[in-house]
């Protein structure tokens, strides 16, 4: 069965990082997209309650558009509308404007996570997920992403964590896979 990188990362975390000791949890990678996985006691789900079809949160829709349209690089990009003639923004920067003060980035930030949240709220209520784990590349925003995502998710009773091990979840996670 193949294992993908959102995959790897939640089994990555449940075993050596911030899932650990968790029954059920959700695993959610962000950078060009959300990556998404469901697990039991380290075993990945793709069908059950609270488990998108297929596990694959991407494929969720909010307002009548699809997750990605709201949760990416791109819908950031787009969202907060660059000024930058040569292309040069990214997520990275917008972040550091949030961070600096700047009105406009941390809105944008907040409208994305807490989307995020308030789509994945009812999955995670019907999978029982105990944890909700965030890794990629925009997890180094966490800083950002915490409040607006908690807001998304109102009282859904989910401990919210960024990922514990950086890049090497994935390969914890492959190598847990396989054994």
């Amino acid at each position: 069965m193949f294992l993908n990188d959102a995959h790897a990362f939640l089994l990555g975390e449940w075993r050596a990082g911030a899932a650990r000791g968790h029954h059920r949890c959700v695993g959610i990678t962000l950078g060009t997209g959300v990556g998404s996985a469901f697990a039991v006691d380290g075993d990945v789900r793709r069908t059950g309650p609270g488990v998108p079809p297929r596990g694959r949160v991407d494929l969720l829709r909010e307002g009548g558009r699809p997750l990605e349209d709201w949760v990416s690089r791109r819908a950031i990009l787009a969202r907060y509308g660059g000024d930058e003639p040569d292309g040069s923004l990214d997520v990275r920067e917008i972040a550091d404007r949030a961070r600096a003060g700047e009105r406009r980035a941390r809105h944008v930030f907040d409208e994305t996570f807490t989307t995020l949240g308030t789509v994945l709220a009812p999955c995670l209520r019907a999978f029982d997920a105990t944890a909700l784990v965030v890794g990629g590349a925009m997890a180094a925003s966490w800083d950002l992403i915490r409040p607006a995502l908690r807001a998304g998710l109102g009282d859904t009773p989910v401990t919210l964590r960024a990922g514990a091990l950086g890049e090497n979840a994935t390969l914890i996670g492959a190598a847990a896979y396989v054994t």
